[in-house]
């Protein structure tokens, strides 16, 4: 059997469960998401986002952003240039 997910609201308490499983301190505030451990702290609209950039800083590390090629190709591939 095929797996998926898809975003929506019943994701929301996993995707905080597993920021915290990660030792992260969680804080909320006004519309934002914020998330700390030791000198890392990451802000998101919403949890599936946050954990998203804590798995982007993970799979990239800190110099997480894209050269101007990588993001020409990118942007090619997917037609959005």
């Amino acid at each position: 059997m095929d797996r998926h997910i898809v975003q929506a609201g019943n994701i929301v308490v996993p995707a905080l469960l597993a920021v915290e499983s990660l030792g992260f301190v969680v804080e909320v505030k006004g519309g934002s998401i914020r998330a700390r451990l030791g000198h890392e702290e990451y802000v998101a609209e919403d949890p599936v986002a946050l954990l998203g950039l804590i798995r982007l800083v993970e799979l990239r590390s800190w110099d997480w952003d894209a050269s101007d090629a990588q993001i020409d190709v990118v942007l090619r591939r997917y037609g959005w240039g």
